[in-house]
């Protein structure tokens, strides 16, 4: 990020042993223990998920990511800012220049603009209910370390202490969320020993804190630390963006064009650490997400491209990072959206710059943003609201696991038949455990950052927590349970069901052929079918449920399965206001699992 009073040459700124863990929800989650490079890797959430995004990509599986790897670390840049500066309005550059192309109704010099609008709205950093959800899908992305953006001398520790609040709460209901570590680089030691005296000295969240080579890891100037104390307290890395990491040790960028060079401690021959990134700037080198081989990608007026979702930039970056296979991979961006106005003049102190801004010189009295501008020219991963939505989340995801690999699913138990009737018990032995991680139907109830609004969502109802599903040859069952009792089922759509039966994302409403739960009577639920252009009736399923544990029996002609081997995904729903709106699962009730992931039975 950057601040009026810094310099334009500063403004290019900113930007094993498995043990077993019982957490408060009951079921048997794994976690990892001592890696011989750093803290404990994250253990995954989402194994046994699939997913296909907005783009028709689908996420690699244990069989074409491979087994899971020790010593393979992914952190993302994490950003802080939003809300701390007094935000008297919010302005959206995409918005202004859709208004008016030719002389967008920009804020005043200086003034903080959004390239866009976040599916969550214009947040304030300190938004617990977008914390939560900020660590949660880092989390099931299997991101390892978030990297504090303090590179401008704040550290915003208002802000981090209330996110390591939320984060070590979520680790007591068993989500193992990322770890944390500062990044630091104008006025480096002393934004160091801010952070060390106020954060680390009191032993604040010490559990979270990322470690390396045994120690606590900064990343800063070392070599304008004076106190000895605090030097040797920390493991150092330098980061910044194109550096001499080539030939120079201890570097870990946070941005570098492809190819990008890797990081190294004692031998320049094994690598420590690359950059991977989105984008990189709208000012002077016009990267944006469809930069590619050397190439920017041909705008509109509104400054975007035909392939702005498709990641072109991210993939050509992911692509060199697998080549290299580090140790960690530094991912930016997550959370920045924000950037100042400039305006290109000259004063008493300075010249007009001759630098370009979207591939064009700048003229005399043009605005221009350096981080950041729209859709095409930003670093942001987190979901959008419209446009790609949450293609480059996705994309994240994905690549993760190709660097991480994934563990091997579990393999579902020998079929059963289920007695509906009530008596849950014989689940427990029932194989896989699909979980959903506990705590997500928080109401939300925050200011937007300029305060003139509140966000209210009170949409969490039901917080599903542990899903199961067998069969025999002639039903298929599937069972939940959430983390408290269960509203009664004359709630609006509740605990509905989505059931992809060809495990196909190109048939069906996004991807799902079936819906059960749309109307309940007694202890019979409604099957429907989606037709192209509604769900209609094609059957009725047997439905028990009792204190936080519900069984569904549907006949498998129903939803068009054999008495062979069943193979289906499937996705519960609580509370979603619209039935046939996919950002429903983003954004209201619970989804089981997140958003667009799916739990994937194959029985046997």
């Amino acid at each position: 990020m950057t601040k009026a009073t810094i310099c334009i040459a500063l403004i290019l700124s900113t930007t094993c042993t498995v043990l077993k863990v019982v957490d408060l929800r009951g079921y048997t989650s794994p976690h990892y223990a001592q890696e011989e490079m750093g803290s404990p890797i994250i253990p995954p959430v989402s194994s046994n998920w699939v997913a296909t995004d907005g783009a028709g990509r689908s996420l690699p599986t244990h069989e074409t990511a491979g087994n899971y790897k020790r010593n393979k670390y992914v952190g993302i840049f994490y950003f802080l800012l939003h809300g701390q500066y007094n935000d008297k309005a919010v302005y959206d550059i995409t918005a202004l220049t859709k208004a008016n192309p030719t002389n967008p109704k920009f804020g005043p010099e200086t003034s903080w603009h959004w390239w866009g609008q976040p599916e969550v709205g214009y947040f304030k950093a300190d938004d617990p209910w977008v914390i939560r959800r900020n660590l949660q899908l880092l989390t099931l992305a299997g991101i390892d370390i978030l990297f504090f953006d303090a590179t401008n001398a704040d550290p915003y520790l208002s802000v981090v202490s209330k996110l390591c609040e939320i984060s070590i709460e979520m680790r007591h209901q068993g989500i193992p969320t990322p770890y944390i570590c500062f990044v630091t680089y104008t006025k480096s030691a002393e934004t160091v020993t801010n952070i060390y005296q106020q954060f680390y000295a009191k032993n604040h969240y010490s559990e979270l804190w990322f470690r390396w080579q045994n120690k606590p890891l900064i990343l800063g100037k070392v070599e304008e630390m004076a106190d000895t104390g605090i030097r040797n307290f920390f493991t150092w890395r330098y980061s910044w963006a194109w550096t001499n990491s080539r030939n120079e040790p201890h570097h870990w960028q946070w941005l570098d064009r492809t190819p990008q060079n890797y990081g190294w401690d004692t031998d320049p021959s094994v690598p420590e650490e690359i950059p991977v990134a989105v984008a990189s700037h709208p000012y002077d080198n016009n990267i944006g997400k469809s930069f590619r081989k050397g190439r920017a990608g041909v705008t509109d007026r509104q400054g975007r491209t035909p392939q702005t979702s498709q990641g072109l930039y991210f993939d050509e970056q992911w692509k060199r990072a697998l080549q290299v296979n580090p140790s960690v991979v530094f991912v930016t961006g997550w959370n920045e959206w924000v950037a100042q106005r400039f305006v290109n003049r000259a004063d008493s102190t300075k010249k007009a710059t001759s630098a370009k801004f979207l591939g064009k010189p700048l003229k005399p009295g043009q605005t221009f943003f350096i981080d950041l501008f729209n859709e095409e020219y930003n670093r942001d991963i987190d979901p959008m609201k419209g446009g790609y939505s949450d293609n480059y989340y996705y994309q994240l995801v994905a690549n993760v696991r190709r660097f991480k690999g994934i563990p091997s699913p579990d393999i579902a138990s020998t079929p059963r038949t289920v007695v509906m009737d009530g008596n849950f018990s014989e689940w427990n032995t029932v194989k896989p455990t699909f979980i959903d991680p506990a705590g997500d139907v928080l109401h939300r109830n925050w200011p937007r950052i300029d305060k003139k609004l509140n966000y209210v969502n009170n949409t969490g109802r039901n917080d599903i927590a542990v899903c199961r599903v067998t069969h025999d040859n002639k039903n298929v069952y599937f069972y939940a349970k959430t983390v408290k009792k269960l509203t009664p089922s004359t709630s609006k759509n509740w605990m509905l069901l989505f059931i992809d039966s060809d495990q196909s994302a190109k048939t069906g409403w996004s991807g799902y052929d079936f819906l059960v739960n749309q109307t309940i009577k007694g202890n019979k639920s409604t099957v429907c079918k989606w037709n192209g252009k509604s769900w209609v009736l094609v059957g009725i399923g047997l439905l028990q449920y009792a204190n936080n544990e519900l069984e569904l029996s549907i006949p498998l002609s129903v939803i068009r399965q054999t008495s062979g081997r069943v193979k289906l995904d499937l996705h519960w729903a609580d509370n979603i206001q619209q039935v046939n709106q996919i950002t429903e699962f983003f954004v209201n009730g619970d989804s089981a699992p997140d958003r667009r992931f799916n739990y994937r039975y194959n029985g046997k």
